[in-house]
């Protein structure tokens, strides 16, 4: 049990079962980073803008005119910052849930306009579709979310059949599965897609659906995994996803742009050094601050990277500890092949709405 004094730094942990929001979504459990399985084969990228410029020149470029850089996606979404990032627009086919943390880089907002411009095009009259949170304006750590810091994370609603708001749990009685469904497979199909995160109790209705609309077979064991394949699934499931999809796409150009340009933006101090995250499992005995004197760190740190109003923690939960450094240079992106119904997985050519996006 907690010693007196509810809230102070010596609360000790307590089993899960006294968590009041046991069963909830339990933002502290992390996301997934580097999801395991086999990938479609690389395909050959577009020659990148500043594929002929050098180093030395794009330093200059970031000194003098940085604008003309374009978003920067740096590091990973779960140990990384953002830099150029440009607002997520506002639009009758969508309605922004918070504006002040929906900055992404062109590949993402152009991704995710297009995907929902399509399931209007195929369903006329449909409702607004909810944009929550992909990152903050110069990305980085992100309460309550370990991922979403390096503009290539959107959290989106579902399409559903009540008109329920933002956030409400999603199930086969209030989920519009044909408006949803086309969002997916748009996704996966026209967009340079790395996963979907959702509750594996809504991958269970769209294979379903999916499998009575006649989808092609083999290509749906590529997207939810199947023993007949080595490939990841495309859709995969994460605590806490049962009220919003988890888009996580590629950013070939965005990417190639942040690896070209990290050093220097670290050396001229136009970001800070990425966040990223080690975790602390506690058990019964535990308090927040011993667990800060454990890993060299402060209670209010703890408090703020795990979204805690107060000093209580639970044994057997996981605690996010920041670590801030130590990240490695970017790496260059090998892109996979689009997955695409009734073909051997190469890469889609973007349609002239995504030229920007996906070409140059």
């Amino acid at each position: 049990m907690a010693r007196s004094g509810a809230g102070s730094d010596d609360e000790v942990a307590l089993d899960e079962s006294a968590d009041p929001n046991k069963g909830e979504a339990n933002y502290n459990e992390p996301e997934l980073e580097d999801v395991s399985g086999a990938l479609p084969p690389a395909v050959e990228q577009a020659p990148h803008p500043f594929a002929e410029v050098s180093d030395a020149e794009l330093e200059k470029m970031l000194l003098e005119d940085p604008a003309q850089l374009g978003p920067a996606s740096l590091g990973k979404t779960s140990g990384g910052a953002l830099f150029g990032a440009i607002a997520m627009p506002e639009g009758p086919e969508w309605k922004i849930v918070n504006p002040r943390e929906t900055y992404g880089t062109q590949e993402t907002i152009d991704y995710l306009t297009h995907t929902i411009h399509r399931v209007n095009e195929i369903f006329p009259e449909t409702q607004p579709l909810n944009v929550g949170d992909i990152s903050r304006p110069d990305g980085g750590h992100f309460v309550p979310h370990v991922s979403h810091q390096s503009g290539r994370d959107v959290d989106v609603g579902f399409y559903y059949l009540d008109n329920s708001q933002w956030y409400a749990k999603a199930d086969a009685s209030n989920l519009d599965m044909a408006r949803t469904w086309a969002f997916i497979k748009t996704t996966i199909t026209e967009t340079d897609l790395q996963v979907i995160f959702i509750d594996r109790s809504l991958i269970t209705l769209f294979r379903d659906y999916a499998t009575e609309q006649g989808e092609d077979p083999e290509w749906i064991a590529q997207v939810f995994g199947s023993p007949d394949t080595t490939l990841r699934p495309m859709l995969m499931h994460e605590d806490g996803h049962q009220t919003h999809l988890h888009v996580r796409y590629y950013n070939p150009i965005a990417q190639e742009t942040g690896r070209r340009i990290y050093a220097s933006l670290l050396k001229h101090k136009k970001i800070k050094p990425p966040t990223y995250y080690q975790y602390y499992k506690a058990v019964r005995g535990d308090s927040l601050n011993r667990i800060a004197k454990k890993n060299r760190t402060s209670v209010d740190v703890l408090k703020r990277a795990n979204g805690l109003k107060n000093s209580r923690i639970y044994a057997g939960r996981s605690y996010k500890i920041p670590r801030t450094g130590g990240v490695a240079v970017p790496t260059k992106l090998v892109l996979p092949a689009r997955r695409l119904p009734g073909l051997a997985s190469p890469h889609s050519v973007p349609s002239a709405g995504m030229q920007s996006a996906a070409a140059e």
